[in-house]
């Protein structure tokens, strides 16, 4: 664009619109490198002024209309000032942009909303962005067609840029497109602030050393969490669970209103998970405080937990982590330790039986009786990578199971009514059931969970 064209075009705008130095620059946003819209406008119309008093002296009717137009809807004061120094009188001043109405100059008020918004809440970076009324985005796009613009950029993309600065600068916070720690978010023209405040994301794995703990929070099925006769009003169906041994102590360091728990799968209640534990991601929503000292937190959970559950290698994660963990729980290699029961003593044959089974061991298992009120009925197809008998003691045998996630080794045991098979009661061909399980080992290496 030549700057004829350029200038033709700033004077056809404003002999429509009245505009402010930011809404007649972002109408020529991407003419020009290293400047806010601010100063492009003020330019335009610094611009026009010159050309404008060379016609005055020139013609000075002609002049006068322009330098009148620039006054009135430009609003740019040194045309106004020159006008009166000619004697020209008359002249009615716009107050308002027709577009922004005004909130282009109160970006420094916005600014510091926001800022007191923010106090408080700690952050590693944020991100401005901004919800305006669609008033403001007609009437920017009909002048744009009216006077076919091309060269703009969005109302909003200024103003989420120009408040961000302000507030980037001032808190010393950097920002980020991505993932930020807190999202603000402010109204126009209301000019309220409102903060999407994202969660803090910790991994770390998990010992349950206490069995009738389950790994998440139950709702009481009678009274679903409002509090009844049946659960004693709490709400619940047990009166702890790993999740919550884990939150309570990281909700006061973080000040946080609420958590989410992720597990690489989950134990049942009566088991213990031993070895090296369980991996897991607890998700804190809306922490207040987010760099805190996780070894002091690993110290502070066990403590609290009594002996029940224990924690350790936590670290600060993302919502990856807990995409990962959830798809690898289904086929993660996990090794349980189980103590059965027959109803005659294990004979040396039946023994040699159960070691001679070729692996790996493809079984097809219908979904659970016990947990069919929870799960789709289907059957799912699983492997056993090993099956060893560590012990045998009259009716007591304990076996050593190495498979994939997402096995049922209770079913596995007692073939479920023949909803499991094969079975150990299908290849023994006597009854027999799990009395005592343990979770021994969830082969989720470390290299895999940081990638």
């Amino acid at each position: 664009m030549t700057a004829s064209k350029l200038l033709r075009k700033a004077e056809q705008l404003l002999a429509r619109y009245p505009l402010c130095d930011w809404c007649l620059g972002r109408q020529f946003a991407i003419l020009g490198y290293g400047l806010t819209n601010r100063m492009r406008g003020n330019a335009l119309k610094t611009l026009l002024l010159l050309v404008s008093t060379e016609t005055y002296q020139k013609d000075r009717k002609r002049g006068s209309t322009c330098l009148k137009r620039l006054a009135e809807k430009g609003m740019f004061l040194p045309a106004l000032q020159f006008l009166e120094k000619e004697g020209i009188t008359g002249i009615t001043t716009v107050k308002q942009c027709s577009i922004c109405l005004g909130v282009m100059e109160q970006l420094e008020e916005i600014a510091n909303l926001a800022i007191q918004k923010l106090n408080g809440w700690e952050a590693a970076s944020i991100l401005l962005g901004s919800k305006i009324s669609p008033d403001f985005v007609e009437r920017e796009e009909q002048l744009r067609s009216e006077l076919q613009i091309e060269n703009g950029e969005p109302l909003k993309a200024e103003i989420n840029r120009e408040i961000g600065k302000i507030v980037i600068e001032q808190l010393d916070i950097p920002v980020d497109f991505k993932s930020p720690s807190i999202v603000v978010v402010v109204h126009i023209p209301s000019f309220t602030v409102e903060l999407q405040v994202n969660s803090l994301f910790i991994y770390g794995r998990y010992r349950k050393l206490k069995r009738g703990i389950p790994q998440t929070k139950w709702p009481c099925r009678e009274c679903l969490g409002q509090g009844c006769t049946r659960c004693k009003g709490t709400g619940k169906m047990y009166p702890e669970s790993v999740e919550e041994l884990i939150a309570a102590p990281l909700l006061e360091v973080t000040k946080g209103k609420s958590v989410k728990f992720h597990g690489a799968g989950r134990e049942d209640i009566d088991a213990c998970m031993l070895g090296t534990g369980r991996p897991f991601v607890i998700e804190i929503m809306t922490p207040r405080k987010r760099s805190i000292d996780l070894e002091a937190a690993i110290e502070k959970i066990n403590q609290y937990a009594q002996g029940k559950v224990e924690v350790s290698q936590l670290r600060f994660t993302n919502k990856e982590m807990v995409k990962l963990l959830k798809s690898s729980s289904a086929t993660t290699e996990k090794t349980y330790k189980v103590i059965t029961q027959t109803e005659k003593p294990l004979l040396l044959e039946e023994r040699q039986k159960l070691e001679a089974i070729p692996m790996p061991l493809e079984i097809k298992q219908r979904t659970p009786q016990r947990v069919l009120h929870r799960r789709a009925d289907k059957v799912r197809r699983k492997q056993i990578y090993e099956l060893t008998v560590t012990s045998l003691k009259n009716d007591k045998v304990t076996l050593l199971i190495r498979c994939q996630g997402g096995l049922y080794i209770k079913e596995f045991i007692s073939g479920d009514n023949d909803r499991t098979t094969p079975s150990i009661a299908e290849i023994l061909g006597k009854p027999i059931k799990c009395i005592r399980l343990d979770v021994i080992d969830v082969n989720l290496p470390e290299e895999e969970l940081q990638r």
